[in-house]
C-alpha cells in the first residue's frame, strides 16, 4: 500500500470516528435541551427528530453514485487529454468524495449508537449499503482507477479512456 493510500485511510478513520462521536454528542445535547431546557428561549423549539430523518435521505440518495458515474466519464476524457491540472482536480474530487461519504457514515453510525443506547433499536446496516458501495467506488477512483495510475499504462490509456466514457452513463443506469 502506497504512502498516499495509507494517509487517505488514516484520514478516513479519523473522519469516521470524529463524525460518529460528534453526532452522538450532538444528539445527547439535543436530548438534554429537549428534556431540561424546554423553557429556555428557542431551545425548546429544537426538533429532536430532524437528524434521524436526514439519514435515509442522505445515505440512500443516488447523488454519490451519480457523481461517481460522472467522475468515471470525466476520467475517460482526462485520459484522452494531457493536463496535470485536470488529473489533480479529479484526484482531489475522488478523495474529497471518500471523505464526505465517510463523514456521512460516521454521522449514521453515531445516530445508530444513540438509538441503540436510548431506544434499544437494533443496528441495521442495510440502509447504509448505497453509501458503502459509493465509498468503495470512490476509493477505487482515488487509487487504482485514478488518472495518474492509468496513465502509466502508456497508449492503452486511450482505449481505457474511451471505455470509461462509455462506462460512465452505464453506471447511472445500473446504479
Amino acid at each position: 500500500m502506497s504512502q498516499d493510500m495509507t494517509d487517505l485511510m488514516k484520514v478516513l478513520a479519523a473522519t469516521l470516528l470524529v463524525f460518529g462521536a460528534s453526532t452522538l454528542a450532538m444528539l445527547y445535547v439535543i436530548f438534554l435541551f429537549a428534556q431540561y431546557g424546554a423553557n429556555l428561549p428557542m431551545v425548546g423549539a429544537l426538533p429532536l427528530t430532524a437528524p434521524p430523518e436526514l439519514i435515509p435521505l442522505l445515505a440512500e440518495s443516488q447523488i454519490f453514485s451519480t457523481l461517481a458515474a460522472v467522475h468515471v466519464t470525466a476520467t475517460g476524457f482526462a485520459l484522452l487529454l494531457t493536463s496535470n491540472t485536470i488529473d489533480m482536480a479529479l484526484l482531489i474530487a475522488a478523495k474529497a468524495g471518500t471523505v464526505i461519504i465517510t463523514a456521512l457514515l460516521g454521522f449514521a453510525g453515531g445516530h445508530m449508537i444513540y438509538l441503540q443506547l436510548n431506544e434499544n433499536t437494533p443496528l441495521a446496516l442495510a440502509p447504509l449499503t448505497p453509501a458503502l458501495i459509493a465509498l468503495a467506488g470512490y476509493l477505487v477512483l482515488s487509487s487504482v482507477l485514478s488518472v495518474h495510475a492509468i496513465r502509466r499504462l502508456g497508449n492503452l490509456r486511450l482505449v481505457i479512456g474511451l471505455g470509461m466514457i462509455v462506462l460512465g452513463p452505464l453506471l447511472i443506469i445500473w446504479l
